[in-house]
């Protein structure tokens, strides 16, 4: 891509990160709120996140691969998976040539918009420690499911990932990381949102795979289904160990520690 295309796809992506923070803020006020306007405020931002999202999925395809081919180079040097590679660069690339200026502008006033409501609300300490309770007892509920299923359920790591991540900028927020009782805390939030990041990430990728089989011949093909769900396998477990740790405490206890 063109420096003007990496400047933009940046630009995006701190705009969606953006979003996901006010998402935070959202729900750390949502009994304050009330739940319409929570439901409101919400279903907004995740529209103007969808707008956004446009050629993220294909970028993501292309860069899972590119991380895959760099860990096993040696297996994965061929000429099939150099073409599939090829292919999702490209996809990519047209992907993000077909969400320019104005749908960008919709999705970025929508967020300018939302972030005017936000500032009115009333940041109250009690609203924010009882959203943050919330929060965390919602990850901490979808970390048990997850853990029964030993990460093997894909839809289950994904709604954790959610909330995880939904933890983590609530905690970033507040400042969380700058106080010696709860930095660790938030470090190890982000890295696990890192973990089951790549994890889905991978997951898209081997469905990919799966859905247009005749994009790669067979052997390559079932070579990179072997790779991705070893290297699904390694981050599954370390996301689970981990999330054991962010999760140790009950809810009333993790509020009260903050």
């Amino acid at each position: 891509m063109s420096s003007n295309g990496d400047g933009r796809a940046h630009l995006v992506h701190e705009a969606r990160k953006t979003i996901k923070r006010m998402r935070a803020l959202a729900r750390l006020l949502r009994r304050e709120t009330g739940e319409p306007e929570f439901r409101r405020v919400d279903g907004a931002l995740r529209e103007a996140g969808r707008r956004l999202a446009g050629a993220r999925d294909a970028t993501v395809l292309a860069a899972t691969l590119g991380d895959l081919r760099k860990r096993h180079g040696d297996e994965l040097d061929g000429r099939p998976v150099e073409r599939l590679a090829e292919r999702l660069r490209q996809a990519a690339a047209d992907a993000d040539s077909t969400e320019r200026a104005s749908l960008d502008r919709t999705a970025l006033a929508d967020i300018e918009r939302m972030r005017g409501e936000l500032l009115l609300w009333n940041l109250l300490e009690h609203a924010l420690a009882d959203g943050l309770r919330l929060i965390y007892r919602s990850g901490r509920r979808r970390y048990k499911r997850a853990q029964r299923s030993h990460g093997r359920d894909p839809e289950r790591m994904h709604d954790w990932r959610k909330r995880v991540k939904s933890l983590y900028y609530a905690l970033d927020m507040l400042g969380a990381d700058e106080a010696p009782t709860t930095a660790s805390l938030t470090r190890r939030a982000n890295r696990l949102g890192d973990l089951l990041g790549h994890e889905h990430d991978l997951w898209m990728l081997a469905s990919f795979l799966e859905r247009d089989s005749e994009l790669v011949e067979e052997d390559a093909r079932a070579l990179l289904l072997e790779l991705i769900e070893r290297r699904r396998e390694r981050l599954r477990g370390r996301a689970l160990a981990l999330g054991a740790r962010v999760y140790a405490r009950k809810p009333k206890r993790f509020a009260a520690r903050l």
